[in-house]
């Protein structure tokens, strides 16, 4: 059996391809892409398939395909196969079939592998049907031929993790592929070591500990898991925190009732959970969705809250919150989801949360409230959320999104840190004019 190296040169996905609301971690994925123009296809029906097979190592590894149309107005179709992973080690062909929106200027399609294991791809094909049944090939790939030629027709497809390994693969028969070699990759959210079921509110709910010191609860966003924050778990642990990831009821790997999803239910299951492991007064990271869970736990559960960063929370669900485009995104969404649980986590962010502006003010935590100065929650309700709170320091990231705290990481860890350490102040400008 023999290798030969594929050079695969790297470059942040920007089509949303390892879940279908948040660009995530890179820690624990990678992922492939190409860019065509479809303008002259607008309106087509289009298939995009390969043959894969996954030798996988952790128990959630696994290959997917994606395909994202995008268009003049944002994302139009989108599939990721986020439902359907791919962890057979027997090759077989899977295929993606979508139209063309009618606004369409490009396909963004690909591959994505999670966690430790080897993926193999081959027959790259993306069609579309130019007239009925006449399916007309604009983009193929095989791996067949001399390397050279090889690396020539596949140099726009990138990486975006040095923890991968991409590489042309003779099998015994000849054959040529490609595959992905996933190895040493973090398998935060997914470690039977260090996971443990807790039972409350009717549920199991999955939780991972790491460290010692002072307690930091980890509380992540809609459609997430403890996963989405492996990138920063090594920082707080170096820093002698006891790191408490939790999965949200309903996502990872907790498990969900027949109630409706909302944040007061969630917050309630972390303040069991926090109850369970004798703890109070603990320090809490909350993004997005854990951000509000997070606001509700410091306002209706005081004594489990000491210090508090919510980043991008929104505490009532309408277009004043979110930005219309996105809420009107989530609703298209939401109508579409045929998974129950994904169907419930975006119901929730259309009709919740409903908190006061008033209720923040019992509040006797110290919190700050973070989002980016491109954020998806309005700076005029992230500012509101600010002054409504009686012991809030307020940090708007420049030139970052709803995303931040992954793309200007190093930032974020260093005032996340500088709030969870240093005193805590209110200073006020009126004082240096006297």
């Amino acid at each position: 059996m023999k290798r030969l190296y594929l050079n695969l040169i790297q470059l942040f996905v920007f089509a949303i391809i390892s879940s279908p609301f948040y660009l995530l971690s890179q820690e624990y994925w990678v992922g492939y892409t190409k860019v065509i123009p479809v303008e002259e296809f607008i309106g087509q029906n289009f298939r995009y398939s390969a043959m894969v097979r996954s030798d996988i190592i952790d128990d959630s590894a696994a290959a997917y395909l994606f395909t994202s149309v995008n268009t003049r107005n944002g994302m139009g179709f989108f599939d990721n196969m986020w439902d359907r992973p791919i962890r057979n080690n027997q090759w077989k062909k899977y295929e993606i079939h979508g139209i063309i929106d009618s606004t369409a200027y490009q396909i963004v399609y690909g591959i994505i592998c999670d966690y430790n294991g080897n993926f193999f791809f081959d027959n790259f094909k993306l069609e579309v049907e130019t007239k009925e049944n006449d399916w007309e090939v604009i983009f193929y790939l095989d791996f067949e031929g001399d390397s050279t030629n090889v690396v020539k027709s596949i140099q726009e497809w990138r990486s975006n993790n040095d923890l991968f390994v991409s590489e042309i693969f003779i099998e015994g028969n000849g054959n040529q592929c490609m595959v992905v070699e996933g190895k040493g990759i973090p398998n935060f959210g997914i470690n039977n070591e260090a996971g443990k079921f807790a039972d409350v509110n009717g549920i199991k709910l999955y939780y991972e500990i790491y460290g010692q010191g002072q307690p930091l609860v980890l509380l992540h966003g809609n459609g997430m898991s403890i996963a989405d924050f492996s990138m920063h778990y090594p920082y707080f642990i170096e820093r002698n925190y006891k790191v408490i990831a939790i999965d949200s009821r309903a996502q990872g790997r907790s498990g969900d009732s027949e109630e409706e999803l909302t944040y007061m239910l969630m917050a309630s299951d972390v303040n069991e959970l926090l109850k369970k492991l004798n703890l109070d007064s603990v320090y809490i990271w909350g993004h997005s969705d854990g951000a509000i869970v997070g606001l509700i736990l410091a306002t209706y559960y005081p004594s489990k809250v000491k210090k508090l960063i919510s980043f991008a929370p929104n505490i009532h669900a309408d277009t004043n919150s979110i930005l219309p485009e996105v809420y009107r995104w989530i609703e298209k969404r939401e109508l579409s989801a045929q998974d129950i649980k994904k169907k419930k986590q975006l119901a929730m962010m259309l009709n919740h949360p409903d908190i006061p502006f008033s209720e923040l003010s019992k509040i006797k935590a110290e919190v700050l409230i973070m989002a980016g100065d491109r954020d998806m929650i309005p700076l005029s309700h992230t500012i509101q959320i600010f002054e409504n709170i009686p012991k809030a320091q307020l940090c708007i990231i420049p030139g970052s999104t709803h995303e931040a705290s992954w793309e200007k990481k190093d930032l974020f860890l260093q005032l996340a840190s500088e709030f969870y350490e240093t005193p805590f102040r209110m200073p006020t400008s009126i004082d240096l004019i006297y």
